[in-house]
């Protein structure tokens, strides 16, 4: 059950994109000012989930890189290794120790929370939730906290930490408790890419499913 949540969740959670944007508040419109500066992004993360009790249930560690529109490359290091890519047109989700591959469209892959808050699709997540926070006039450390408008939402709280204009971390709780923070280091904006790092070639082996078939 716990990979299959962090699976989700990291589907979800690396993509860069800009969308629209209508009849913003301020936060709004600053959390979109910051998103909007990031057309490529590199990090490390570090990933941390926890139980409601606050028991830790889960670390691990990995890179990612980003580039708009929707693609990316995830990778997690060991004990639970996992591949994830994003090409544009499809998320392809490797996991090395089912020698198994999962491929969905990419619009599959990008509806929730966090694909939205990294997506800069702004005006999608006004419609899910309150949007508050920001941060001092002087552009350091900024957090904004996004709150459902709808109980039948998965999360219960999402907040966005910057260090200055640059995302520093990302902290998720779902409605059953479960809090995930995953903490960005070494992070870069807008470097050069090769386009190269977002395909992605299948492994000798490896099962092929495809989700839009199941």
């Amino acid at each position: 059950m716990m990979i299959k949540y962090l699976k989700k969740f990291c589907v979800a959670a690396t993509v860069l994109s800009v969308a629209a944007f209508a009849h913003a508040g301020p936060s709004d419109e600053k959390l979109k000012g910051l998103l909007d500066g990031y057309n490529t992004f590199s990090a490390d993360f570090s990933q941390i989930a926890s139980a409601d009790q606050g028991g830790r249930v889960q670390e691990n560690s990995g890179s990612l890189t980003v580039a708009k529109p929707n693609k990316f490359r995830w990778i997690s290091n060991e004990p639970y290794p996992q591949e994830i890519v994003g090409d544009g047109t499809y998320i392809w989700v490797f996991d090395p120790d089912l020698e198994q591959v999962t491929r969905k469209p990419s619009q599959n892959g990008t509806s929730s929370a966090p694909a939205l808050i990294l997506n800069g699709q702004i005006d999608e997540l006004r419609e899910q939730f309150s949007i508050s926070g920001g941060g001092a006039a002087d552009g350091s450390d900024q957090l904004f906290e996004l709150l459902p408008l709808s109980d039948q939402n998965t999360f219960k709280r999402i907040r966005l930490f910057f260090a200055g204009d640059v995302i520093s971390e990302l902290m998720l709780e779902d409605t059953l408790g479960q809090r995930t923070t995953i903490v960005f280091a070494n992070q870069q904006i807008n470097p050069e890419m090769d386009p190269e790092e977002f395909e992605f070639e299948l492994p000798e082996g490896a099962d092929l499913i495809l989700e839009s078939e199941l």
